[in-house]
């Protein structure tokens, strides 16, 4: 669906994809990176025991469950904030949005159907991942037990399809347009035409 306010004649399409095999593979390195840089911050904070006692606790596989319930809350706010900011930026407001699972990914996801501007769905990707990537750090982080750490490395995964698409939107026009389709895997953009006026 486009808008009825856009004249598309006035844009250039682009259709860009990546390869879903790809997009894995970026996605779990994206995840790696962040569990690292997590890991350390930690450890300027915390004592390095704190690993090995979570890690071999005879708790841990029932400790790891009920907090990946709380991650999944998380998680389900941040989609619904996100949707929220979208539909704020779409026409037909809720009825804009698609919710569903992106197989490749495996990820549960929130895009509109209808043209939305770069710079409203940088800031809707930006909401998600904060709230489902790095609030639950932040509070794993200040309670100190590092099974909440392990825990928070779980929704980055989650995210990190987001956030591979969303360092791809930051070097696009702010006040281009975009159609999410399945992620960083399938997504077109509307780029405004710039023409030359010559004398």
């Amino acid at each position: 669906m486009l808008s009825e306010n856009i004249d598309i004649r006035e844009y250039n399409l682009t259709e860009e994809s990546m390869e879903p095999k790809n997009a894995t593979l970026f996605s779990y390195l994206i995840t790696l990176l962040i569990a690292g840089i997590y890991t350390v911050i930690y450890l300027l904070r915390w004592d390095y025991a704190n690993i090995f006692y979570t890690i071999f606790k005879p708790t841990f596989l029932l400790e790891f469950f009920i907090l990946m319930i709380f991650a999944f809350l998380f998680m389900a706010a941040g989609l619904i904030t996100k949707a929220a900011i979208l539909a704020s930026a779409c026409e037909n407001k809720w009825h804009a949005l698609k919710f569903k699972i992106v197989r490749r990914l495996e990820k549960p996801y929130c895009s509109a159907v209808e043209l939305v501007s770069i710079k409203h769905y940088i800031i809707s990707m930006t909401a998600y991942i904060l709230i489902t990537a790095v609030v639950p750090y932040i509070i794993a982080f200040f309670v100190g037990d590092f099974m909440f750490v392990f825990a928070s490395f779980i929704p980055v995964i989650w995210a990190s399809g987001d956030i591979l698409l969303l360092f791809k939107l930051l070097r696009k026009n702010s006040g281009d347009y975009i159609i999410d389709i399945d992620c960083v895997i399938y997504y077109k953009i509307y780029s405004k035409i710039i023409l030359n006026n010559r004398e």
